[in-house]
């Protein structure tokens, strides 16, 4: 491959990455919204949801030709990440007493997230499926 074509190539992953991180940052706001219909900080995690998460997730990188080894990791990361922004928004309206608002959803990621609790694990959901 010469210089040029590498140059080029490099230039379309970096159009890719900029329409994931929009595409992420679309998603985080739902996340938020979400949050507002919750009221646990302790209980935004829902098992099942995550199965059927990665279940479709699976089929789409399957059927657009993402590797498995690539997107369940991606997307296991990414929903542990999106509870504990859940979490943290949760827990800020219990300190401060009032319900989530569109204010707070803005402000719903944690900038510095702490160490991972209770990660999302894999149950009967297989890391390589045949």
């Amino acid at each position: 491959m010469n210089e040029a074509e590498l140059t080029v190539r490099r230039a379309r992953i970096d159009r890719i990455d900029t329409l994931l991180v929009r595409l992420i940052a679309a998603r985080q706001r739902q996340v938020a919204r979400i949050a507002r219909l919750k009221r646990d900080p302790d209980g935004v995690r829902d098992p099942q949801r995550v199965a059927a998460i990665l279940e479709r997730v699976l089929g789409s990188a399957r059927r657009f030709g993402l590797d498995e080894s690539i997107a369940v990791p991606v997307w296991r990361e990414l929903l542990e990440r999106s509870a504990l922004a859940q979490q943290a928004l949760l827990r800020r309206a219990v300190v401060s007493q009032h319900p989530l608002d569109e204010d707070h959803e803005a402000a719903g990621h944690p900038s510095r997230p702490g160490p991972l609790r209770a990660p999302i694990r894999e149950r009967s959901f297989p890391r390589n499926p045949s």
